[in-house]
This record gives structure tokens, C-alpha cells and sequence, in this order.
């Protein structure tokens, strides 16, 4: 039975790196974006937030043609690692978001991360909490909640002076 799931899962990663992995450069920028998956939360546990999305931004981003392009880029070759079960089965949208924010190049464009809370439907309904990220304003991947104006953001970064 072992064998089988493992077998499954070498299946299924073949054919998901076959579809992400489109030029040479892809393969290394994957990795990348792999380690930032798998060791951000530690990372983000060890500092706090500012100081954090300040680091990360100061790392050095891929060169890319543009925007758009980048971000398909980094979300395409970002679900090489979100689909495995120990990030697929939680509410995965901050990795998402801190990785667009990570690896997009923001020399040219404002590239800002926002995070923010959404109330509850009912009284017993928990806060949930959300993060997205903006280029010029406009939010790349946008979270289900936040157009409907339902959801508080509470933190932007870089703020706005």
C-alpha cells in the first residue's frame, strides 16, 4: 500500500514539473521558491513582520520581462510545492502571498503585501485572516472575500507615508 502512494505521488510530481518547468532557468527558480515555501514560516517565527517582509524584499528577485509575466511565473512554478500534503491541507493564502512578494521585482512598479481580517458571518464565526498583494494597486490573486468589501486590511507593507 506504501508503495503505491509513494508511487502516486512520483506520478503526480512528474507530471505537475513537466507542466510548471518551461525553460531552463525555471528549474533553479523553482528550488528557490521551494526553500522560501518550506522555511518561511520558520524564518518568520524567528522576527518580527516588518523586519521580515523588509529582509525579503531586499533579496534579490529573478530577472524578469515584466510584471504579469513574473508573477505567472512565480505562480506557476510556486505550485510545485503548494500542492504537497503538509502546505496543501492548511489556508495556505500568506505563503502564497509573501512568495509573490519575495520573487517579484518591484524596481519599476509599486509592489506592496497587505494582510487583513475578515468578521465573521455569525456570532460564532471565527476572524479569518488574509494576505494579497498589489502591483500599481491592482491585487494579483485576489482573495475570494476581498473584493466584497468584507475584509479589513490591517497591515501593508511597505506602509504609506
Amino acid at each position: 500500500m506504501r508503495q503505491r502512494i509513494t508511487s502516486n505521488f512520483l506520478i503526480r510530481f512528474i507530471r505537475l514539473f513537466r507542466q510548471s518547468i518551461k525553460r531552463p532557468s525555471d528549474v533553479s527558480l523553482a528550488i528557490n521558491i521551494g526553500y522560501f515555501v518550506l522555511t518561511a514560516p520558520t524564518r518568520l517565527a524567528k522576527t518580527d513582520l516588518p523586519n521580515f517582509l523588509k529582509e525579503i524584499r531586499e533579496s534579490q528577485p529573478p530577472v524578469a520581462d515584466g510584471v504579469q509575466m513574473a508573477a505567472e511565473r512565480i505562480i506557476r512554478l510556486r505550485r510545485l510545492w503548494l500542492w504537497l500534503p503538509m502546505l496543501s491541507s492548511r489556508n495556505n493564502c500568506y505563503i502564497r502571498a509573501l512568495t509573490l512578494y519575495r520573487f517579484l521585482n518591484s524596481k519599476k512598479v509599486d509592489v506592496r503585501i497587505h494582510f487583513g481580517v475578515e468578521p465573521g458571518i455569525s456570532e460564532n464565526d471565527r476572524l479569518r485572516g488574509h494576505a494579497w498583494v498589489t502591483v500599481n494597486g491592482t491585487i494579483l490573486e485576489v482573495p475570494e472575500p476581498v473584493p466584497t468589501g468584507r475584509v479589513r486590511t490591517i497591515y501593508s507593507h511597505p506602509q504609506v507615508n
